[in-house]
C-alpha cells in the first residue's frame, strides 16, 4: 500500500504546474552554477547557503586538512576496532552483563564524513 502510495504521490507531482515551474527554476539555477564552475555549500552557523567556486573549495578543503593534520585512511578500520571492543567487553564480565554488551555494541559502525560548512561570521570564509 505505501509503495501504490508513493507511486500515485509522484504521479500527481509531475502534472502540478507548480512543480513544474519549480524544475524549471531548478534546472536554470543548475546551468548557471555548471556554466560559471560555482557550487553551493552550507554556511556554518544559520541555515543559509554559500554559492562559491569549486576550485575556492577545494582549495579550502585542503587547507583545512592540512592545518588540523587529518589522514586519509587507506581502508576502514572500523571493523578491526569493533572487534577489539567485543573482545575487551567479554573480558569484563565482572563490570558489563553479558546480557547489556549488544547495547553497548554499533551494528554498523562507520567513520564519519567530512563535510565543509563555510564560516560565514568570519572575516577570511574558513571552513
Amino acid at each position: 500500500m505505501a509503495t501504490m502510495r508513493i507511486k500515485q504521490v509522484l504521479a500527481t507531482n509531475t502534472y502540478h504546474t507548480l512543480h513544474k515551474r519549480y524544475q524549471h527554476n531548478l534546472n536554470q539555477i543548475k546551468n548557471i552554477l555548471q556554466r560559471n564552475d560555482l557550487t553551493i555549500a552550507r554556511a556554518d552557523k544559520n541555515r543559509a547557503i554559500v554559492t562559491i567556486y569549486k576550485d575556492s573549495l577545494e582549495q579550502k578543503v585542503k587547507i583545512f586538512i592540512q592545518e588540523n593534520h587529518i589522514t586519509h585512511l587507506s581502508k576502514d578500520l572500523m571493523d578491526t576496532y569493533q572487534k577489539q571492543i567485543q573482545q575487551a567487553l567479554q573480558k569484563c564480565d565482572t563490570l558489563v552483563e553479558k546480557g547489556r554488551h549488544k547495547y553497548l555494541m554499533n551494528i554498523k559502525p562507520t567513520a564519519p564524513m567530512l563535510s565543509a560548512y563555510i564560516k560565514t561570521h568570519k572575516e577570511d570564509k574558513l571552513i
